[in-house]
């Protein structure tokens, strides 16, 4: 079982005095309040509490600290003394989740500022027992949320053969704690969204596994639910697009402050009333026109101290060319959190936002992530198409398949392409708002919404090389913003749709993604970037096609292929958007890299989605189905698209 002794705490206060003439008595001291050492219960004057199960091997753990009363708690940082297998993933939140694999006895430190600013510290001695028992049930997932949260738990069996889990099932259930709706509670895996509370909460739920002889295995998970901050009367992060916990990654970085107010808080104004000017928080580009590695790490807001160890080695190790440090000069931040879903560009605070789906290396990385998905997965579901897409390379999926219930491991260069792609696309957005032109040219006192230049890439495109189905608009409003089909949209066929867009110069059909409230699309270019920089970079190119409607249930592995190409980019409808685009966006990348572009390949109508991935072997008329890996990859990259709508 776990000890607990805490063995000591301070509130380190600072005080300020005035000199007074002659011999002036000094006013008396404020009687000062005495902080009981933390506990776990709440006493007079308490600050804080903790709150945890007993540590044992191989059991999966939470480990709190609790505001007392309605304050809130800032600039937290456990420090593990010596070396330890405990160490967690991030250091600056109030709850800490591991899984010890050995027995023995460990001593957290811990500081923090309470609601008045105060800084307090104390120690932590923890006990890890032996565990007797080999098998069992393991609940993992990010142990915090603030209210209104979309998370995710996963249930783990430890343990069992395959077939000792046939025919078992997984229930969850609340424990204890505030009010909770469990969607789907019969599944291993459990989405949810956090209950409203007023202060610290725990939220305790319980998996069961039940087998098919009827013995069970139960583990519980402790989840703190907080009080979010004090939101705006009309936030600019609102309820389609909620803000998610984030600290900056320099904790005492010369833009810390900043980053925290005027990147990703809820107290942000859609009006824009309360953004940071430029000169305030400039775009990297006004310091730097080629960022290094270390100003782009002082922009960074994380909601887990692992994404940002992961994105500095990326930048560093996968981007020989530059593109990216460049194109990063047209930000203003970097945030990265499990929460993020979609990625995005907003050009509100001119920070990129991205999904630490992307940026996982261990499967403890991935259980921090939450799998809730993209609230646009559901929209177009009455359509009679999809549309899949894949990245491929040398006839093979371009990333390996690496299944959530494997628990796998990858290495940093195999997520060069999912990230990659997403930091073109997402950049390319921040380009094209404020290209590298204008950047020696920004006003201080200008916010970076108010100092878009006239003439932006997408504008240009849309008034010289417009593409033309307002078909496609129509349909992409239904797809992307969910409006209500109509019924000529639900008539179309995969043929009507296929036709409208292969006689378009676009390369996605979510080039065509305009919500209504703007008159340029901005989707347009940076699908041309993220497809060209790809295959220009990595050498990888991009698969897209029509299929029939791809069901709940059903894999778009099978669905036949109406009309496909490979490397649509290539084709030479789009060569001169493209370079316009690229002219504007990347203006370092020569107009001649192009002609490496590979010439288009259409894919073979009538075999499936799958059999399609391998070209060689259709243009040998041997067309060949699909491994068990490249079937688990399909089906991930199903899940992808659902849950990312792109």
């Amino acid at each position: 079982m776990r000890g607990w002794r805490w063995v000591g705490m301070a509130a380190l206060l600072a005080g300020c005095g005035g000199g007074g003439g002659g011999d002036a008595p000094s006013p008396p001291s404020p009687p000062s309040t005495v902080v009981p050492p933390l506990s776990a219960q709440c006493e007079a004057n308490s600050v804080a509490r903790f709150d945890s199960e007993p540590l044992v091997v191989g059991r999966s753990s939470e480990l709190h600290l609790l505001a007392c009363g309605n304050g809130a708690l800032s600039r937290l940082r456990w420090t593990l003394a010596g070396p330890s297998q405990l160490a967690p993933l991030s250091t600056r939140s109030q709850s800490l989740s591991f899984t010890p694999t050995l027995p023995g006895a460990h001593r957290f430190s811990v500081r923090f500022s309470d609601a008045q600013g105060r800084e307090h510290s104390g120690s932590i001695e923890l006990s890890v027992a032996a565990n007797d028992l080999p098998r069992g049930l393991l609940t993992r997932g990010e142990p915090s949320s603030w209210s209104g949260d979309r998370l995710s738990l996963r249930a783990w069996p430890l343990g069992f053969s395959d077939t000792e889990l046939a025919g078992s099932r997984t229930r969850w259930e609340r424990v204890s704690g505030p009010d909770v709706t469990i969607d789907q509670p019969e599944d291993a895996r459990l989405l949810l969204t956090a209950p409203t509370v007023s202060r610290d909460e725990l939220l305790v739920l319980r998996a069961t596994l039940t087998r098919s002889d009827g013995s069970a295995v139960s583990d519980e998970f402790r989840l703190l639910v907080q009080p979010p901050p004090n939101a705006a009367a009309d936030p600019l992060f609102g309820a389609g697009n909620r803000s998610s916990r984030v600290v900056p990654w320099l904790e005492d970085g010369p833009l810390a402050a900043l980053l925290a107010r005027c990147i990703y808080n809820p107290a942000l104004q859609r009006s824009g009333s309360n953004l940071c000017t430029l000169g305030e928080l400039p775009l990297l580009g006004q310091v730097s026109g080629t960022p290094s590695v270390e100003q782009i790490m002082q922009r960074v807001l994380v909601s887990h101290d692992w994404q940002a160890e992961v994105f500095e080695h990326f930048l560093r190790e996968q981007d020989p060319s530059g593109d990216l440090r460049r194109m990063l000069a047209a930000t203003t931040a970097i945030v990265i959190g499990g929460r993020v879903r979609p990625a995005f560009y907003w050009s509100a605070t001119g920070a990129i936002y991205l999904d630490a789906a992307y940026l996982w290396l261990t499967p403890e990385q991935r259980d921090t992530l939450s799998e809730a998905p993209d609230p646009r997965s559901a929209y177009g579901q009455d359509l009679r198409y999809s549309n899949p897409w894949r990245y491929v390379k040398d006839n093979a999926h371009a990333t390996p398949a690496r299944p959530v219930t494997e628990r796998g491991r990858r290495e940093l260069a195999e997520i060069r392409v999912e990230l990659g792609r997403l930091l073109y696309h997402e950049l390319a957005h921040a380009a094209d708002f404020l290209p590298p032109r204008a950047h020696p040219f920004l006003a201080a006192n200008r916010r970076v919404y108010e100092a878009i230049p006239s003439n932006t890439a997408s504008e240009q495109l849309q008034r010289q090389l417009p593409f033309f189905s307002q078909e496609m608009v129509g349909l992409g409003k239904v797809l992307f913003f969910g409006d209500a089909s109509n019924a000529q949209q639900r008539a179309y066929t995969p043929e009507d749709v296929a036709q409208f867009f292969s006689q378009d110069r676009v390369n996605d059909d979510y080039s065509y993604s305009l919500p209504s409230s703007s008159s340029v699309p901005r989707e347009d270019a940076a699908m041309l970037v993220e497809e060209a920089m790809v295959q220009l970079r990595y050498g990888v190119l991009r698969d897209f096609a029509f299929v029939p409607r791809v069901a709940e249930g059903e894999s778009s592995a099978d669905k036949p292929v109406v009309w496909g190409q490979r490397g649509r980019i290539g084709e030479p409808l789009l060569r001169p958007r493209l370079e316009l685009v690229l002219a504007e966006l990347m203006p370092w990348v020569p107009a001649t890299e192009l002609a490496a572009l590979a010439a288009p390949q259409m894919l073979r109508p009538g075999l499936t989605w799958g059999q399609n991935l391998d070209q060689a072997a259709v243009a040998a008329n041997r067309p060949r189905p699909l491994q068990a890996a490249e079937r688990l990859r399909e089906r991930e990259l199903d899940l992808e698209r659902a849950r990312h709508a792109r």
